[in-house]
């Protein structure tokens, strides 16, 4: 039996496993924390499975609150922290179904089938904290000695129902520096292109994790050795693949694999939906109202194919049969302010020695925002000496195709655009011994200086003090904005003023 350290198990997650089998259900912690407590590393956070149902949990605790729709769960809080439990599931459609892509998953199951659904072995391991034993369906322990990413089941269907597992792929990879089975590896090649179906919020939510997991660095050389950071966004792809780079990417093969399914759309209804132990989710629930209703309406297009014309028909049979499969290569460069190819590999060789300098942020607990791992990527391609206009011309030019080509949110990409304005003028500052004029909060300019010493960083620089900062033209001074107990200074108000003026105008007139 492997060694687990039960002193690194969250006292809530343990509390959560022991009522749930002290009132009848089986019970384990799953997933992630046993995978991360088996290779001696901190869990994130706690999972359990259970064989209970999403209401008996409910019954079971109350601090316990029934989320999501397409995947129905409880949250178990304790204070702040949240211990996700979720039922046993089995896979929600059978072997001979036309569509391998998974919309919902209600379909309960066993502890066995549970396990076999999940993406990877070394994600589908269980522990029982009662018996203080590792259960394992998938031979996940075998891979995590091994250090293999292996798909649990063929791995060419398994990319196809989710394509996200394969970002996940590379995220395990990286953190854990483990290697892939060669099955796995094929098939995450050959399916790679399978990415661009997902929905654009998921696949950015993954990026910000490989960003920000304490891997960037071997995050992004998998994204380069496997193509899928050209599917993901050509022009990022541009920048980072090439001279330079520490990773090639694979060739791009000309044609795109057909699905080993044809795939259509679910015409008939989801038996969750009649499901008298899983009751309708209230309105508002969770924030995943739109994306259902997304879902929903696009069943509902499906179903309603016999109302299209003839040509909207074709169009149909075109989108069901033959998805948009699109394998991508790297986006040449051309920005307006780069003229040498040599400059641009220079530049290259500078953003890729700032991801290690992410890392080490993260390991010292700065906890490194979506923009500065964004700025990272981009900081080093910004130019040299431009002011004003002409610098927030450039950064509007660098930053834009990948703020859309990875749906960027808007918080994330005005934030990331101050970032890079902000590194020049401490630059410009930091030559003349003069103080940078910076506006915005704490905060924000907090991030600002973290970007700018992880690219000193990166340019074999040690960062000396830097630059103090000035409020910009009549911002406040960032203590004052982050100080909410600070007194606030009135503005005298004048009274009468308009009245005034218009009876003094009124007497000129009379005087007249």
């Amino acid at each position: 039996m492997p060694s687990l350290d039960r002193a690194a198990i969250d006292p809530d997650a343990d509390r959560v496993v022991r009522k749930l089998t002290r009132a009848g259900h089986k019970a384990y912690l799953v997933g992630g924390c046993v995978r991360d407590l088996l290779v001696a590393r901190k869990p994130k956070d706690f999972d359990v499975a259970t064989s209970a149902t999403p209401n008996e949990i409910k019954a079971t605790f109350r601090n316990c609150r029934i989320i999501g729709r397409r995947f129905r769960l409880a949250h178990v809080f304790f204070g702040a922290k949240i211990i996700e439990t979720s039922t046993f599931r089995a896979n929600p459609r059978d072997e001979d179904d036309h569509d391998l892509l998974i919309r919902r998953d209600n379909v309960f199951g066993t502890e066995t089938e549970d396990a076999r659904r999940r993406d990877f072995t070394i994600n589908g391991l269980f522990y029982d904290v009662e018996r203080e034993e590792v259960i394992d369906h998938v031979g996940g322990l075998a891979d995590l000695d091994a250090k293999l990413i292996r798909t649990i089941g063929d791995p060419d269907i398994r990319f196809q129902e989710d394509p996200v597992r394969i970002l996940r792929a590379v995220k395990f990879a990286a953190r854990l520096d483990f290697g892939f089975e060669p099955a796995t590896w094929r098939a995450l090649l050959r399916w790679r292109g399978e990415i661009s179906k997902c929905a654009p919020p998921r696949l950015l939510e993954e990026v910000h994790r490989l960003m920000r997991g304490g891997a960037a660095r071997r995050s992004f050389e998998l994204l380069v050795e496997t193509g899928v950071l050209a599917v993901l966004s050509p022009y990022l792809a541009g920048l980072l693949e090439g001279e330079g780079a520490p990773a090639t990417a694979p060739p791009i093969a000309g044609v795109a694999p057909r699905a080993t399914i044809r795939q259509i759309e679910y015409d008939e209804e989801d038996p969750a939906e009649h499901d008298p132990d899983d009751p309708p989710e209230e309105d508002g629930e969770n924030g995943e109202d739109g994306e259902d209703g997304e879902a929903e309406g696009a069943d509902a297009g499906a179903a309603d194919a016999g109302d299209l014309d003839d040509e909207e028909l074709a169009w149909h049979r075109v989108w069901a049969d033959e998805p948009a499969v699109r394998p991508a290569a790297a986006a040449p460069v051309r920005l307006s302010f780069m003229s040498s190819g040599r400059e641009l590999v220079r530049r290259r060789t500078l953003a890729w020695a700032a991801l290690p300098w992410i890392d080490q942020a993260v390991a010292d607990g700065r906890d490194p925002s979506n923009a500065v791992a964004f700025g990272a990527l981009l900081a080093a391609f910004l130019p040299d000496d431009v002011r004003g206009g002409e610098l927030a011309a450039s950064v509007q030019e660098l930053a834009h195709p990948l703020i859309v080509q990875l749906h960027v949110t808007r918080r994330d990409s005005e934030r990331l655009r101050y970032l890079l304005i902000a590194q020049r003028k401490l630059t410009a500052a930091g030559k003349r011994g003069a103080r940078a004029e910076l506006a915005g909060g704490r905060e924000v300019i907090d991030e600002s200086l973290l970007l700018f010493e992880l690219i000193e960083r990166a340019a074999g620089k040690e960062p000396q003090d830097a630059p103090a900062i000035a409020a910009e033209g009549a911002a406040a001074a960032p203590d004052e904005d982050d100080d909410p107990d600070r007194p606030r200074k009135r503005r005298r108000r004048r009274r009468g003023g308009r009245r005034r003026r218009r009876e003094l105008f009124a007497a000129g007139e009379h005087g007249a």
